[in-house]
């Protein structure tokens, strides 16, 4: 009696022990450091990379994810030899476990785009993109990866354009690259659940879009977003799917700590780190930096600004009368989204800031367009913002000015134009030679969109000779007008 009693005894101890060592174990700790909109800041990239080396160090269970718009951006990066191979040489380094498209990534064309996909060591995917026709292979919806002996699976998405049905690109960077609405796909994949124990959405969709998405597909556990430069300081859960984005400029890294009984997740965080306050440096990724920036002819000066350039209209306004000068024009129009420098503060101009103004490689296009037809050009930019307390000047002009009169709703209902010389113009039969960069000339309305002829000038190469000629640049009037009519 008393050995069995003995027996039972051990027998329970030995239990408990088993199953405590069991609970104590099945407790698991995975990491997702999360970046987006990186727009090719290679200079933060020593910092990020030890900061992943240190989160390493603490969580073994670590992954790193990518939510698009990380190719384009930097002089360094734009103006490779192999364009955009310096992004793709970083991210390999710091080790990249899957990412999604971004609009930018579609920035250099088709062609450079397979190139740089081909020599990246993670997966690019994405779930409303097809590509048939394309030199472009289809990319996987999703993408499924164990750590931990969990099973995570990310399915990714990119925003598009309402109107136009693709990413916020140049047309023709996507030519034969078909777009369906985010929403369309939720159903298809819904299943994805049941065969992951994470269920993660990857995208470059925007913040609002991110919303709709928790909203309608409560099988995600979380999402991960980009597009929309959103900075979410932590957990912001809405219909119990953690949210995140890192605003962007890779000045912040997501955080997301996932903890796990088994293979069951039980809670779910965010937050961000600032990457100013990371002391160390990747001595490796400093190395590769250097090398990739050793360009001395960037920092040639070109000209000068005794006075600077100080507000963006003021870059716009060299940029557009360099296209006007170079093409011969009567009129230049220059999109607001295509000058990526604000302003040029008084000193040298050196190519590298006119590489930084323009970083697309785009073009001047010339058309023979009438007065009406410049002033359907303005309006149907300016009311295609549905919210007439959202619409803005989105088109610079050379070598006149313009100016938008609106009615009482808000609405744009006529452009007066003013010449070169100060005189309204009023003739509506003469037409203008009017010279646009190929993005305007392909993505906005007017009468001979996607058409015109090709001059073959680079509009860099326009502002850099332009510059050149002029010695010291100064602009510090206006262009741009809106008023309401009377």
């Amino acid at each position: 009696m008393q050995f069995r009693r003995f027996y039972l005894g051990m027998l329970l101890v030995f239990t408990v022990f088993l199953f405590g060592c069991g609970g104590a174990s099945d407790s698991t700790e995975v990491v997702i450091i999360s970046t987006n909109d990186i727009h090719a800041q290679i200079e933060r990239f020593p910092k990020f990379a030890a900061f992943v080396a240190q989160q390493r160090a603490i969580y073994p269970n670590l992954l790193v994810v990518d939510a698009g718009d990380r190719i384009s951006g930097n002089v360094y990066v734009d103006n490779a030899v192999e364009r955009g191979k310096p992004m793709v040489m970083l991210m390999n380094k710091v080790g990249y476990d899957v990412a999604t498209f971004g609009n930018h990534e579609f920035d250099y064309g088709q062609s450079i785009l397979k190139e740089r996909l081909e020599e990246m060591d993670f997966p690019v995917i994405c779930a409303n993109m097809e590509t048939e026709g394309s030199v472009l292979e289809k990319p996987q919806g999703h993408y499924v990866l164990e750590k931990a002996g969990i099973r995570f699976c990310f399915l990714s998405m990119i925003e598009i354009n309402e109107k136009r049905r693709i990413p916020a690109t140049n047309p023709a960077n996507v030519e034969n690259v078909t777009f369906r609405y985010f929403g369309d796909v939720v159903e298809e994949n819904r299943g994805l659940k049941e065969g992951c124990d994470v269920f993660i959405a990857l995208t470059h969709l925007g913040y609002t879009a991110d919303s709709v998405l928790a909203t309608i597909m409560p099988e995600l556990d979380v999402i991960i977003g980009g597009h929309s430069h959103t900075l979410i300081h932590d957990s912001k859960v809405i219909n119990d799917v953690l949210v995140s984005q890192t605003g962007s400029y890779l000045r912040y890294a997501g955080v997301t700590k996932l903890d796990f009984k088994g293979k069951k997740l039980v809670n779910k965080s965010f937050h961000i780190v600032k990457l100013d306050t990371i002391s160390a440096s990747d001595a490796e990724v400093e190395k590769m930096l250097e090398e990739i920036c050793n360009r001395p002819e960037f920092r040639e000066k070109i000209g000068e600004t005794s006075k600077g350039l100080k507000y963006k209209e003021d870059v716009a306004s060299m940029v557009t009368d360099a296209m006007c000068d170079a093409a011969g024009c009567d009129f230049v129009f220059y999109n607001k989204g295509g000058v990526r420098l604000n302003s040029i503060p008084a000193g040298d101009i050196t190519r590298e800031m006119v590489y930084q103004i323009e970083p697309f490689s785009n073009y001047i296009v010339m058309h023979d367009l009438t007065l009406q037809e410049m002033k359907e050009l303005v309006l149907n930019r300016f009311n295609g913002t549905k919210n007439p307390e959202k619409r803005y000047l989105d088109l610079f002009v050379s070598e006149g000015r313009y100016t938008i009169l609106k009615d009482k709703e808000g609405n744009g209902v006529d452009v007066v134009f003013v010449d070169r010389n100060g005189k309204k113009l009023k003739d509506g039969q003469r037409k203008y030679k009017v010279g646009l960069s190929n993005y305007v000339n392909s993505a906005y309305d007017f009468v001979g969109k996607g058409k015109g002829t090709n001059t073959g000038i680079m509009i860099t190469d326009a502002v850099l000779d332009f510059i050149k000629k002029q010695k010291d640049v100064n602009y510090n009037k206006r262009r741009t007008f809106i008023e309401r009519k009377s």
